[in-house]
Parts: structure tokens; sequence; C-alpha cells
């Protein structure tokens, strides 16, 4: 009888698992459908692709902005120019280097579980059908132009307060010195004080004999 029962618990065990198994796998096949319809592999390169692009044109905005800031005499434009060029071949090495570690063929699997994880099947269903529709075609077409507005946008956003950014770390980076200068001081002046101090008490005492 004992035996009977664990045979039946071990095979509804074995239905549940594979019932479980079969709703992932159909999971994963919408998940990865959904994707593709998404084309999501082509945005990719065309996103990084456009912000290597932008790189340039936005250090060079960036370093007017810094020159706004203060009165640049010809060496600090010198150094402006020198640490926008390396700013700028540093950030497009960041890009390449990027493009290539979190590439679709790298990242695809990972996706896939993360669409199928966050949705339902029906939601997965339901996005697919969206995505195949002539409304989706055009959402997915145009997502990259739209990437791209909207960082133009935060961009001219983040210029207007670089003045105010620059201004506030020019001021942290003087705070201290000043309250170094000011300790600096006092403490220089600290001893003559105490001997004014002294000459003072003296003379008080030498009134009062």
């Amino acid at each position: 009888m004992k035996t009977a029962i664990f045979a039946l618990l071990a095979a509804g065990l074995c239905l549940v698992g594979n019932f479980v198994k079969a709703e992932d796998t159909t999971k994963r096949a919408l998940a990865e459908e959904l994707l593709n319809e998404m084309d999501m592999k082509a945005n990719m390169e065309k996103t990084f692709a456009m912000f290597k692009k932008m790189i340039p044109s936005q250090m060079e905005k960036m370093r007017e902005a810094t020159d706004k800031t203060k009165k640049s005499t010809e060496a600090s434009k010198k150094t402006a120019d020198e640490m926008s060029e390396m700013a700028t071949k540093a950030s497009t090495k960041m890009m390449d280097e990027m493009a290539q570690e979190l590439s679709w063929e790298k990242i695809k699997d990972d996706y896939i579980t993360l669409y199928t994880e966050t949705f339902t099947e029906e939601e997965l269903q339901g996005l697919v059908t969206f995505y195949k529709s002539p409304a989706g075609r055009a959402f997915t077409k145009k997502q990259p132009e739209l990437m791209k507005r909207s960082m133009e946008l935060t961009q001219k956003r983040m210029l207007l307060i670089m003045p105010k950014i620059h201004a506030m770390t020019n001021e942290m980076i003087e705070s201290p010195r000043k309250d170094a200068k000011a300790k600096k001081t006092k403490k220089s002046a600290s001893p003559l004080l105490d001997k004014q101090e002294d000459e003072t008490k003296k003379s008080e005492e030498g009134k009062g004999e």
C-alpha cells in the first residue's frame, strides 16, 4: 500500500515537473519571438553606433560650457582641448568595449530569461501580437530615432546646468583650501595674541600694585 502511494506521489511530481518545464519552454519561445519582433539585436547595434557618433560633439559642447564659467587663457584653452580629445578617445574606446561585451549573441539568453520571468505567457503573447501589427512595427522601426532625440533633449538640459555643476565643483575644491588657510593664519597669529594677552595681564597687575 505504501509503495503504491509513493509511486503515485512520484508520478504526480513528475507530471508537475514536466508541466512546469513545458510551460517554461513555451514562455521562452514566446520571449524569443517577442525579442525578434522587437528587432532587439539591430536596435542595440544602432544604439551603440549612435552613442559613439555623438561622443565628439557632446565633448565639444561640454568643453564650451566649461569655458563659459571662467575666463580662459590660451594655455588653459589648449589644456581643455587636449583633455577633451583624450576624453573623446577614452569614451570611444569604452563604447567599443561595451559593444563587444554586450553583443546580442552574448546577452540574448539573459534577455530571454528576463522577459520570461517578468511577463506571463498571456502578456508575452499579447506583446508579440502588438509588435506584429502595423503600429508595433512602426514603433520598433522608430525606436532608435526616439532614443536619439530623447538623448539630445537630455544633453541640452544637462548643458544648461553645467555652469552650476562646475561652480559647485570649484566651491567644493576651494572650500577645504580656504579652511586650511584660515587655520594656518589663526595658528601663526596665536603666539602673538598670547604674548599680547600676557603683556596686558602684567600691565593690569602692575597698576593694581
